[in-house]
């Protein structure tokens, strides 16, 4: 009971470390000791949490192999630093506070052998298996008669002690700051989407050399253009081979590549006149037909004179007033003739106010994400009896057009809608997911934060990191935007480029 009641002593007193400020005025000093001071801080949190760990492995809880003696421990260290706490053992089978046994097995891992032959682990980043989380793995060898018997691990979640870290620094908004490995890859970043990312392979030219050469010292100072001109400060962390960098923003933001101004310039007139095109060919189509809508032969006449004067559209269809898809051209859909639509968006709209209409993107009765331009029909007595609607497939209506236009190969365009539906991207993947809600995106905060600002704009520029081509290794890329408009359905049309690969 006595070595119980020391142990949790310990870790109370050693963890206590964890809550204080770092510094209490940071707009007050200069960045050196700023610098200094957050870099203890940081250095405390990791070698802390390597100490408790080494604690709780000396304990007889640990040596007799007892989870339930061993998660108390655990349990104690858990509530200050978040994160997945493990008790590992030989075979790599492990449990976990939350899941005690989980099932899983570690010894594939790249820690796992320099464990089990006693070294300790300080500073592994991984994504943590059972969350997903980016995270960076510690772990201390259980040692018993010279020989290990388990480990203890934290796998200690990232992005959470970056926000906690973002709040303790409380730095002017002038200033950025990161933390990079040996290798370069980040480890913290007040941008948290830069995490795991390497400014020696993802990052500017005058960063690669700056950090470069950081790395060979154990503290200095650099400049470097990213977005803008900064001048960093480097410290060495003392028990880590990491560095630690506060770097201020000087001068004007880079100026928007006028290559990437032009190509959108030229292609949003040529998107917003394809559009009006066809808008306006159905309301002349309809004007020129006078069709007498109790004539099967002569909707059907309207629709493939619709469809012939829009050969970049799906199919062209009418439905009735009640909402039910009626007579569709071409006859390759006619079996979808019939289907009741009523519950569609644009269906309920025009029933409730006949009028032109740009839908917003839904999934078709044909299975893929679509909008339609949609008119209204009435009868010779001036009396709504439904509506011509053309059915257009965003990436088979858009990709001609950029293939015929001067869109750079290395270019990115997306558009979205103002509620944050992509309806197209060059990564098919993306097309019809929410950017503000879908999983996808969840936890690329400079991505989230660009949205808000392209909704919220007809037009602007910006930045913001998320995976290349291929969702294969994250980017940082700038965009332009612009906005192209249909009875008052605004698709936002971005076009981005990487500008540092």
């Amino acid at each position: 009971m006595k070595k119980i009641i020391i142990v949790l002593s310990t870790l109370v007193f050693l963890s206590s470390a964890w809550a204080a400020k770092p510094v209490e005025e940071p707009q007050t000093v200069g960045p050196e000791i700023m610098l200094g001071t957050a870099t203890h801080y940081v250095d405390t949190i990791f070698t802390n949490a390597s100490a408790l760990l080494k604690l709780v492995a000396s304990t007889p809880e640990a040596e007799r192999g007892d989870w339930k003696g061993i998660k108390p421990y655990l349990g104690q260290i858990s509530e200050k630093l978040p994160g997945v706490y493990s008790y590992i053992l030989p075979n790599g089978d492990y449990y976990t506070l939350d899941r005690d046994f989980t099932n899983l097995n570690l010894s594939n891992r790249g820690y796992f052998k320099s464990l089990f032959t006693g070294n300790a682990v300080n500073s592994f980043p991984i994504f943590s298996r059972s969350t997903g989380k980016k995270s960076i793995f510690i772990a201390e060898p259980i040692i018993v008669n010279g020989k290990v018997t388990g480990a203890l691990g934290i796998s200690i979640f990232l992005d959470e002690l970056n926000a906690k870290l973002n709040k303790d620094f409380d730095l002017p908004l002038d200033y950025t700051w990161y933390v990079l490995n040996a290798k370069g890859n980040t480890i913290l970043d007040k941008e948290s989407d830069f995490i795991f990312m390497n400014p020696l392979t993802q990052g500017s030219d005058s960063l690669r050399k700056a950090v470069t050469e950081a790395l060979k010292n154990d503290s200095g100072k650099m400049q470097y253009q990213l977005d803008r001109e900064k001048l960093a400060y480097y410290q060495k962390l003392s028990h880590l081979d990491w560095w630690m960098f506060f770097a201020k923003q000087e001068g004007e933001k880079t100026q928007t590549s006028p290559k990437l101004k032009l190509t959108l310039e030229r292609f949003v007139p040529e998107l917003q006149n394809q559009l009006n095109l066809i808008d306006a060919s159905i309301a002349k189509q309809i004007e020129q037909s006078n069709v007498k809508v109790e004539k099967e032969s002569e909707i059907r006449k309207l629709l493939s004179a619709v469809l012939d004067a829009n050969p970049n559209v799906v199919d062209a269809a009418y439905a009735d007033k009640k909402g039910i898809l009626r007579y569709i051209e071409p006859r390759d859909y006619k079996n979808f003739e019939g289907s009741d639509i009523s519950s569609q968006e644009h269906i309920i709209a025009m029933r409730k106010n006949p009028q032109p209409l740009f839908s917003s993107g839904f999934m078709s009765v044909e299975d893929f994400l679509s909008m339609v331009v949609a008119r209204p029909l009435y009868d010779n007595k001036k009396q709504f009896i439904g509506s011509i609607t053309v059915l257009i497939r965003p990436e088979l209506f858009i990709t001609p057009m950029i293939n015929k236009s001067t869109v750079p190969e290395d270019y990115e365009l997306w558009i979205m809608q103002t509620d944050g539906m992509i309806i197209y991207d060059q990564d098919k993947e993306e097309i019809g997911k929410m950017i503000f809600s879908d999983p996808m995106y969840e936890g690329y905060e400079t991505l989230l934060k660009l949205g808000k600002n392209i909704v919220a704009a007809p037009e602007g520029e910006g930045s913001y990191i998320f995976l290349s081509p291929g969702l294969k290794e994250k980017a940082i890329k700038n965009v332009i935007w612009k906005t192209v408009k249909l009875h008052d359905r605004e698709w936002r049309v971005i076009l981005a480029y990487r500008p540092y690969e």
